[in-house]
């Protein structure tokens, strides 16, 4: 069920972030702002921060080894945020995993309102 995130505040808990088997693909031109970002080359960012995606047709952000995505920081912000992803930038409103209201606290939040309203 995709709730709506009309009233969606993000809590910045960074569990979207830690999402388990969460990808991230990057485009060319996300790639070359978050290299430039970084101070390397998209050579250097390709090779040592991207893997081949799953379905290999593209590249995702590497994962840290407890699955969080690589730029999360211990105070649960992104350390790549003024030049993050698309699929960073647009969740939750322009799409959900089936099981993003279980995983984000603010989206359970607005998932009960709605159960509650449709009661």
């Amino acid at each position: 069920m995709k709730i709506d995130c009309t009233a969606f505040h993000c809590r910045r808990c960074g569990e979207c972030c830690r999402i388990p088997g969460g990808i991230v693909r990057v485009s060319s031109a996300e790639i070359e702002a978050i290299a430039a970002f970084l101070g390397m080359t998209q050579e250097d960012f390709i090779a040592r921060e991207t893997d081949l995606a799953p379905d290999r047709r593209g590249l995702v952000l590497k994962s840290r080894p407890d699955g969080a995505c690589a730029y999360l920081s211990d105070a649960n912000l992104c350390r790549i945020n003024p030049v993050k992803p698309g699929k960073c930038r647009t969740f939750p409103f322009a799409w959900q995993n089936p099981d993003s209201g279980e995983v984000c606290p603010a989206l359970k939040a607005l998932g009960l309102e709605e159960r509650k309203e449709s009661l």
